[in-house]
């Protein structure tokens, strides 16, 4: 049975054509269905549409990520070097996705695999175009994988953090896994509380706050987070099956008003009541506030195109470089932007189609997502534009825009409130004879 899959081309050269699991691990939906602790094993098959370019190395990569998009697993095989293929003939890859014990069950589009090939040696990904959409991305998605609790394994992995401490009714606080140390405001703390129970669990609460310190000690800043449940509120305490082993989820997003200094992260456990049964420090945490620039510079090209009533692009400068162009953009959030959107970059053919060159990131090389923009921030965003040295001579159309990731779904352009397309044309480029 087939996964509610995207087929694509992978730069012209392959066409996915379907993925399957096979029908012990596949719901009656056609959802890929699998335990925490074991493996999803995956088929791919893929046609050959034309010759690899000498030297091509190509590795499948797949990945196992949840809504928010942290991936919990993945996989990278060479299983049929290019140099081998046959235009016209179809590849029939297996892969075994691992699904890590601790995996807090979920469906219904809370499990996604994302999947496409790179080259090991620069790390380059080939473009996916989405046969429905005609859209271009890196990689394409399944939006159905269902993941059910698995026992607990024998003996439990050790976090990276271990604390080990009873919390209350058989649960177990084990430990703790997180991100930086060191984080600027906007940005988001993505912690893995990892935990134990042996026992049905009454209705708890979380809540992981910012404690300032200074030399050590408590200064009384407290900045809270806010309630929560496990796995982005998705697997409340009390829906365990027991006995379970979780790694749970949480993200925070680091208020704007927060200022510069140390502090300590923590978080506490409350029973139905709102009485605390438990506190635990969770390391310490640098906060710098997040320089922003609300006037936006001077403009060689003015363009005004707005993305989905969230961003503008102002305009652009393109300049001629050493080995090709440089492209800087200028935006400016209209809203504080709801989700993180990939830019595209691309020089078309001169045809028209998609792509001489093409590049997809988020803003500043993804250092910069737009769900930290704030209403009207200005945020400039710098391409180098380097084409085939076999281009010859014309005129190459250069088209921008944002998109989802999660699904290749583009922001809708308008501009002087005229609907126009999914993307801006700026200046083609010229090469001449």
């Amino acid at each position: 049975m087939c996964i509610r899959d995207r087929t694509g081309t992978f730069g012209g050269l392959l066409r996915l054509d379907g993925s399957t699991t096979l029908p012990d691990d596949v719901a009656q939906t056609g959802i890929a269905a699998t335990r925490s602790g074991q493996a999803l094993p995956l088929t791919l098959a893929w046609t050959v549409l034309a010759s690899p370019p000498p030297g091509l190395s190509a590795t499948t990569f797949v990945h196992l990520e949840d809504l928010n998009g942290h991936r919990w697993s993945q996989v990278e095989q060479d299983a049929y070097p290019a140099e081998q293929w046959a235009v016209g003939e179809t590849i029939l890859q297996r892969v075994d996705v691992a699904v890590p014990p601790g995996a807090p069950p979920g469906e219904n589009g809370i499990y996604r695999l994302r999947l496409g090939l790179f080259d090991p040696a620069s790390g380059a990904r080939l473009p996916f175009t989405d046969a429905a959409t005609g859209l271009t991305t890196d990689a394409a998605t399944t939006e159905a994988v269902a993941i059910s609790a698995g026992p607990p394994p024998e003996p439990l992995p050790r976090p990276p953090f271990a604390v080990y401490e009873t919390v209350a009714g058989g649960l177990t606080f084990l430990g703790y896994e997180r991100g930086a140390e060191t984080l600027e405001t906007g940005e988001v703390i993505d912690v893995g509380l990892w935990w134990s129970a042996e026992e049905a669990l009454p209705y708890l609460l979380m809540n992981m706050t910012l404690v300032g310190v200074d030399n050590g000690v408590d200064n009384g800043i407290v900045y809270p987070f806010g309630q929560a449940q496990p796995f982005y509120n998705l697997f409340p305490f009390s829906q365990w099956p027991t006995p379970i082993f979780v790694i749970d989820r949480q993200i925070a997003r680091i208020p704007d008003d927060v200022a510069t200094g140390n502090y300590r992260l923590r978080l506490e456990l409350f029973n139905g009541a709102g009485r605390p049964l438990y506190l635990a420090d969770l390391g310490p945490l640098a906060i710098t506030q997040t320089a922003r620039e609300f006037t936006p510079p001077p403009l060689a090209t003015t363009v005004g195109a707005s993305f989905g009533g969230e961003i503008v692009l102002l305009g652009y400068t393109l300049t001629e470089a050493d080995a090709g162009w440089a492209l800087e953009l200028v935006w400016q959030a209209e809203a504080q932007p709801a989700a993180d959107h990939t830019v595209f970059v691309h020089v078309l053919r001169a045809d028209g189609t998609c792509c001489l060159w093409q590049a997809d990131a988020m803003p500043r090389g993804g250092a910069y997502p737009t769900s930290r923009w704030l209403a009207g921030e200005v945020v400039t965003d710098t391409y180098a534009i380097a084409l085939p040295g076999d281009t010859p001579p014309g005129e190459y159309p250069i088209e921008v825009g944002l998109y989802r990731a999660e699904t290749g779904a583009r922001l809708p352009v308008a501009i002087n409130g005229q609907a126009a397309g999914d993307a801006a044309r700026l200046t083609p480029l010229l090469i001449g004879p």
